[in-house]
C-alpha cells in the first residue's frame, strides 16, 4: 500500500509538472505582417496574408505579404483601396475608390491589379473569392428602398442574384462561399430599426436556415469546404447578446460555452476544413475553438511580447491565423504560426484540385520577382 501510495504521488507531482510545462511553451508565433495601424483580412493555404495600411496620413492601400515584406497593391489610380479576401492561387479580391468616391472591385493577380467594377445598377460590396475565381457580393439599388440583394460573380463577369430566405421585403448579405461555390451570409426581412436577419447556407440556388438560438439577428461569415461555417447568432437572454456558432451535420452549435446573461458577446470569422474556427469574443479577446472549447489566443502565444490577439479573421489547414493584434495601444496585422505544426488532414473534400503546369508555375515565380517588397519591422 504504502509503495504505491508513493508512487501514486509521484505520478501526480510529474503530470503536474508537465502540465506547467505545456502551458508555460506557447503555441504560437506572432509575425508583424504590416506596419502600425494596419490590419489583416485573410490568409490563403500558403500562408499569404491580405490586408491594408496606412498608405498616407490620408489614404489607405491593400497590401499582401508572402513572408518576405510587404507588397503594396496600389489603387488603380484612384484614391485608396482595400483587400477583402486571397485564394489558393494568391488572386486578391478588394475595392478601390475612384476620386468621385465610387467604390469598384478589383483582382490582383501576379504583379497586376484588374478593375472588375461594379454589378450595374447596385452599390456592390465584394466579400470573397474561391480558387475556381467565382466571387460573393452584396449590394442595394442607389435611393431604393428595397434591401440589398446578394450575388454570386462567375470568373467571367456575369452576376447570380442568388435571392433570399422567403421573407416579404427581403434582403441577403452574401458574405463567403467555398470551392464547391457553396455560400454563407444572413438573409431577411427589410424591417427599422432592427433586421431580423437570420444565417443561411446557400448551394446550387436552395437556401438553408441555419435555425437559431431563441431569437435574432443571426448571420454566416465563413464556410469551409464541408460546408461547414460559422457566425454569431443573437441570445434571448440579454439586449444585443450574441455567440458564435459552429454549424456542422445539420446542427447549429453554440461554441462560446458560457450561459446566457448579459454582455456575452462572441462571433465567428473564419473557419478551416478540420471545422477550428477563430473570432472575437468580449471575454476572451481574439480565440481558437479546435473541438473542445474556446481558447484565448493571448493564452497561447508568448506573453513577454506584449500582443492582444484581438480581431482573427480566418485560419488555414495548417493552423496559421491572419488577425489584427494590438501592442501598446497599437493595431498591426499579424500571422500566428504554429510553434509545433499539427500533422492534420482534412480528407474526403473530393476537391477536383489541378496541379499547376510548368508555364503557370514560372509566371507565378516572375510575376514575384518583379514585386516590390518593403521590410516590416517586428
Amino acid at each position: 500500500m504504502q509503495a504505491r501510495h508513493g508512487i501514486s504521488l509521484f505520478l501526480l507531482f510529474l503530470s503536474l509538472g508537465t502540465a506547467h510545462r505545456a502551458w508555460a511553451y506557447p503555441e504560437y508565433r506572432v509575425t508583424v505582417v504590416a506596419p502600425a495601424n494596419s490590419s489583416a483580412t485573410d490568409i490563403n493555404e500558403d500562408g499569404v496574408v491580405v490586408g491594408n495600411y496606412p498608405f498616407s496620413t490620408t489614404s489607405v492601400h491593400a497590401f499582401l505579404n508572402r513572408g518576405k515584406g510587404l507588397v503594396d497593391l496600389g489603387a488603380l489610380g484612384g484614391t485608396a483601396s482595400n483587400a477583402v479576401a486571397i485564394n489558393d492561387k494568391c488572386q486578391v479580391l478588394g475595392h478601390w475608390f475612384t476620386s468621385a468616391g465610387q467604390q469598384r472591385g478589383f483582382i490582383y493577380y501576379r504583379g497586376t491589379a484588374r478593375d472588375i467594377g461594379v454589378n450595374a445598377g447596385f452599390l456592390t460590396t465584394y466579400s470573397d473569392i474561391n480558387n475556381d475565381g467565382y466571387i460573393t457580393a452584396y449590394g442595394a439599388v442607389p435611393d431604393s428602398f428595397a434591401g440589398p440583394h446578394g450575388f454570386l460573380r462567375s470568373p467571367g463577369g456575369t452576376f447570380r442574384d442568388i435571392g433570399s430566405l422567403p421573407f416579404d421585403n427581403p434582403m441577403t448579405f452574401a458574405y463567403a462561399l467555398n470551392n464547391h461555390k457553396q455560400i454563407t451570409g444572413a438573409s431577411g426581412p427589410l424591417l427599422f430599426p432592427d433586421q431580423p436577419l437570420r444565417a443561411f447556407n446557400w448551394s446550387r440556388g436552395v437556401f438553408r436556415d441555419l435555425g437559431d438560438f431563441g431569437t435574432e439577428p443571426n448571420a454566416g461569415r465563413a464556410i469551409n469546404d464541408r460546408g461547414e461555417s460559422t457566425g454569431y447568432a443573437a441570445l434571448v437572454t440579454g439586449f444585443r447578446d450574441q455567440h458564435a456558432f459552429l454549424y456542422s451535420g445539420g446542427r447549429l452549435s453554440d461554441i462560446d460555452g458560457r450561459p446566457g446573461s448579459e454582455d456575452s458577446s462572441s462571433e465567428g470569422t473564419g473557419i478551416n476544413n478540420h471545422g477550428h474556427v477563430v473570432g472575437n469574443s468580449n471575454h476572451l479577446s481574439g480565440f481558437v475553438y479546435r473541438g473542445r472549447r474556446m481558447q484565448s489566443l493571448n493564452a497561447l502565444i508568448d506573453p513577454a511580447r506584449g500582443w492582444d490577439i484581438r480581431f482573427p479573421q480566418a485560419i488555414n489547414d495548417a493552423g496559421q491565423i491572419a488577425a489584427t493584434a494590438f501592442r501598446s495601444g497599437v493595431q498591426y496585422a499579424v500571422r500566428l504560426d504554429l510553434i509545433r505544426p499539427l500533422a492534420l488532414k482534412a480528407e474526403d473534400l473530393e476537391l477536383e484540385a489541378k496541379a499547376a503546369t510548368e508555364a503557370e508555375l514560372k509566371a507565378d515565380a516572375d510575376a514575384q520577382a518583379r514585386e516590390v517588397v518593403q521590410p516590416v519591422k517586428q
